[in-house]
């Protein structure tokens, strides 16, 4: 078993997978795991997710979801305000907006619910009230509104099972019009402290989030599921590690890592997006093969932060073929800000 030192800011997890995420964690020196719901963290859905982390004190930090099935009710804003303020007094430790805001979130209408409609203002003065982050996942990649296929650098998942991740053609809302309503919304609550998943959506543009960074001062970002764009090249990778270091109280380590019913029964961590045959589970019972999967998937990123070797087969399938991953070599203060000082302070773990 490994220390358990760090933070893991961005995980989703099963409630009966719990036992499983605590062994993965033990393994790779993870002390606790937020985890972000799978849009389903309000009432009853919540209640049982509490339930199932609290047989694990404190190794998880949850968040709660916004019920938009109420949309259209009177008074929703406030309505949602007041079901946040319930959730963090059972213990929730912020709140987590999926990219369905503003691609797939509907007013009864048929309009799309944007990003920064007013309807939501009362619920992020609450946050701000409360003292809890709101995570809020807008847009993706630009690849994602660009056509499929083996020149897309994402294309290892923008097909298959996975197609319904692009965007292309498709008339929704274009990458800037979304990143565009985010940045409203920052500067129309500066109280609120706001997460953005994914390095913002702006992976591919380390100057465009620097800039994002010094124009919301409440801005935070994590680096879950973005690391192949990091390092894609040599110059890609020391702009990334000189941007995390200048902005080393604002970047959080997360890994994304899903612990579902499915991935399980597979034996193979989704996230990492290889296919059975690929890892090295010979001979291993589904569950252990996803133990084995999950912690190298998360070891992968520990490797990338702390050392500036190179990865040579990277457990991560963003792409077509193969990935190798050379590291940042991140080091004292400013790797234990993104490992975990940065994730306690603002989710409030002890």
């Amino acid at each position: 078993m490994a220390a358990r030192r760090h933070i893991d800011a961005h995980t989703h997890v099963f409630p009966n997978r719990a036992g499983l995420a605590v062994r993965v964690m033990d393994r790779c020196g993870i002390r606790c795991s937020v985890t972000l719901g799978w849009e389903d963290a309000f009432g009853g859905r919540l209640d049982e997710q509490l339930r199932a982390f609290a047989g694990h004190p404190g190794r998880f930090a949850p968040l709660c979801n916004i019920d938009f099935s109420r949309v259209d009710s009177q008074d929703f804003g406030q309505q949602e305000a007041d079901s946040l303020e319930r959730a963090v007094e059972k213990g929730c430790h912020g709140l987590k907006i999926f990219k369905s805001l503003g691609l797939s979130v509907r007013t009864g209408d048929g309009e799309l619910l944007r990003v920064d409609d007013p309807r939501l203002d009362p619920v992020f003065e609450r946050a701000a009230e409360l003292g809890v982050p709101v995570l809020i996942h807008t847009a993706d990649p630009a690849a994602f509104w660009q056509p499929p296929g083996p020149d897309n650098f994402w294309g290892g998942v923008l097909d298959g099972e996975y197609a319904g991740w692009s965007y292309y053609r498709k008339g929704l809302p274009s990458r800037e019009e979304l990143l565009g309503e985010r940045d409203r919304l920052l500067s129309r609550h500066p109280q609120t402290i706001f997460v953005a998943p994914h390095l913002a959506s702006l992976a591919d543009d380390p100057l465009a989030l620097a800039e994002s960074l010094e124009r919301h001062p409440n801005l935070y970002v994590d680096i879950s599921a973005r690391l192949p764009a990091m390092a894609r090249t040599e110059a890609r990778r020391r702009t990334w590690r000189e941007t995390i270091i200048r902005f080393a109280d604002r970047v959080l380590f997360g890994t994304d890592l899903i612990y579902d019913d499915q991935g399980v029964a597979a034996g193979i961590q989704s996230q990492s997006f290889q296919r059975p045959g690929e890892a090295d589970t010979a001979g291993l019972p589904p569950e252990e093969a996803f133990l084995r999967t999950s912690a190298a998937y998360l070891d992968s990123h520990l490797r990338f932060l702390t050392s500036e070797e190179t990865q040579e087969k990277a457990p991560f399938r963003r792409q077509q073929g193969t990935f190798r991953l050379a590291g940042l070599g991140l080091e004292g203060p400013v790797l234990e800000k993104v490992l975990q000082a940065n994730a306690a302070r603002i989710y409030g773990i002890s």
